[in-house]
């Protein structure tokens, strides 16, 4: 049996005209936790491969219309990522040249072995993994010399402007003096010192979200962060008195996670301030502490609000850099936070089935 943890559900089109080999395959993919659809013929393939995406495909060699040498090309254009198997009763070595040449992955003899049939499959499902991990590295590679350039470009323009901003300060304090008696520009004054601390703060935000992550893992005790956290944010006044904190720890979560416990209690802390935001004035916000329940060695944090929720179109754009909701703030608060999650080899998500309010969960390794 092919093991049931397939990221996404692996569809295979079988393109087959004899009953009885058509409906074996069938029978072998489903127990193996495979999705299949089925044609007899070429035309109706061609019109599934053009409207449909799949993961891979087996094709009968002769068909009643045409043969798989001129349907092959055809699947190979619309669907470059879908292997193509031909499968034939000829036993016959040109035949399998063809094949090959025509852009089959590989060739299985009729009758079907459902034992051989299943390696090929699982050859092309860790293919899949394979080139998804590729092509996930190479984004983050990217996506790391953005950040680089950005950094770099955001870290000088810091620099040229800390000056322009110091002396504007300066110009207005003096302004301010000759302004004591006229309350109404004063306060002017104070809108354009508040202008000027706001872009200095943006960035300086901009210039520590791009800068590079270098964790520094130490044993923490989750429930204390999160409690400590909780805590800073009342003392800070960010929130109103009657705010409650509730939370659940499983009796299997560990007691010590080895994790960066700053860049973690800025993650826990951007969570419950927008949590916090969302529900008020009501403030009550739910955290829970279990492990993974499809990975032992992977802790999962929930935060839920009772606010009216993320929206489904927004539920990946939230995490995206500048993207905010808020009247106020820089929109970097959650694009921060995944990438710290990220440092971590986890992730953070919405859990787009909760309701009402809104679910954020992380989810990362606790070992070393």
């Amino acid at each position: 049996m092919l093991e049931s943890v397939l990221e996404d559900s692996f569809s295979v089109l079988i393109v087959e005209d004899d009953d009885d080999a058509r409906q074996n395959m069938v029978d072998i993919l489903s127990l193996d936790g495979y999705q299949s659809q089925t044609e007899s013929h070429c035309l109706p393939a061609i019109c599934a491969v053009e409207s449909k995406t799949f993961d891979a495909v087996i094709v009968d060699w002769r068909l009643p219309d045409q043969n798989a040498d001129q349907l092959i090309p055809i699947i190979v254009e619309h669907q470059p990522n879908a292997p193509v198997v031909v499968v034939t009763g000829m036993r016959d070595f040109d035949t399998a040249v063809t094949a090959l040449r025509s852009g089959a992955y590989d060739f299985l003899l009729k009758p079907i072995n459902p034992d051989v049939l299943r390696s090929v499959l699982r050859r092309i499902v860790e293919r899949k993994k394979h080139l998804a991990a590729i092509d996930e590295a190479q984004s983050k590679l990217l996506m790391n010399e953005r950040l680089a350039a950005v950094g770099q470009m955001v870290a000088g323009l810091a620099h040229e402007s800390r000056n322009a901003f110091q002396r504007s300060h300066a110009c207005l304090a003096e302004l301010a003096l000759d302004l004591g008696d006229m309350p109404q520009s004063l306060q002017l004054v104070q809108k354009v010192q508040k202008a000027l601390d706001d872009l200095n703060f943006l960035l300086e935000e901009v210039r520590d979200y791009s800068a590079p992550i270098i964790l520094e893992r130490r044993r923490c005790n989750m429930e204390s962060l999160v409690r400590e956290t909780w805590q800073q944010i009342l003392d800070a006044g960010t929130s109103c008195n009657e705010s409650r904190l509730t939370m659940s720890v499983d009796k299997d979560f560990p007691e010590e996670c080895f994790v960066d416990g700053n860049r973690i209690q800025q993650v826990i802390r951007n969570l419950l301030e927008n949590a916090l935001f969302a529900t008020y004035p009501r403030n009550d916000v739910n955290v829970s502490l279990r492990l993974c329940e499809h990975e032992s060695a992977m802790i999962r944090i929930e935060v839920t609000d009772h606010g009216d929720g993320v929206p489904k179109s927004d539920q990946e754009t939230i995490f995206t850099p500048f993207f905010t909701t808020k009247t106020k703030g820089t929109g970097l608060g959650l694009a921060v936070c995944r990438r710290y999650v990220d440092a971590h080899q986890g992730r953070i998500f919405v859990d787009g089935e909760h309701s009402p309010g809104a679910r954020f969960v992380v989810e990362m390794p606790f070992r070393n």
